[in-house]
């Protein structure tokens, strides 16, 4: 099943990318009260989502190979709302856990960091490469296809970097951010479904 217009895909991998900046930027707040903010803090936090979301790239791109569909995609998306959610209990189990005390300070920062925003960005890097492959329907148009859809990801990661630096904190707290984002993208997997 695809998804007939491009304009939808676009929508889809917008809102995707939206969400995972919305995380990478609210994760500093996280675990500020655990390991503080610092330059090993932002540079654990990107490095870590970043990682996320190559590997989600990849995965997403398998997956799509070969079961790309809107019920996959609709399943991408609620995992990835559900994950989100489990970004808050994680904290509490991670962050403040002394398992990674003995290790260097770096090494204990990319570690915490990994346990709670590895996964989340994983899932939701996922939703490019099933977006496309569903959007696919002339392979002489791959490369106009691919760059809109990665051009629509790419604007929806800047809006969410900004909105939630100078916004969201602000207007909604960290805690209710995370259960926002997570029921934005449960909508989204449902109207992909649908749509």
């Amino acid at each position: 099943m695809r998804i007939p217009t491009l304009w939808k895909a676009n929508i889809i991998a917008f809102i995707s990318s939206f969400c995972v900046m919305v995380i990478e930027l609210i994760a500093a707040r996280i675990m500020a009260p655990y390991i503080g903010v610092s330059l090993y803090t932002w540079a654990s936090i990107i490095g870590v989502i970043l990682a996320g979301i190559a590997l989600g790239n990849y995965i997403g791109g398998k997956i799509a190979d070969k079961y790309a569909s809107s019920l996959v995609l609709m399943a991408i998306f609620f995992v990835g709302g559900l994950t989100t959610i489990g970004i808050l209990p994680a904290t509490k189990f991670f962050a403040s856990a002394t398992w990674f005390d003995s290790l260097p300070l770096m090494t204990n920062f990319v570690l915490k960091t990994t346990c709670i925003f590895f996964i989340p960005s994983i899932i939701l890097s996922m939703v490019s490469p099933m977006v496309i492959k569903l959007t696919l329907a002339d392979l002489g148009k791959t490369g106009g296809v691919v760059g809109t859809i990665y051009a629509c990801s790419t604007t929806g990661a800047i809006l969410g970097t900004f909105m939630t630096g100078f916004y969201f904190i602000i207007w909604f707290g960290t805690g209710n951010l995370v259960w926002l984002v997570a029921g934005v993208l449960i909508l989204t997997g449902i109207l992909a479904f649908f749509s």
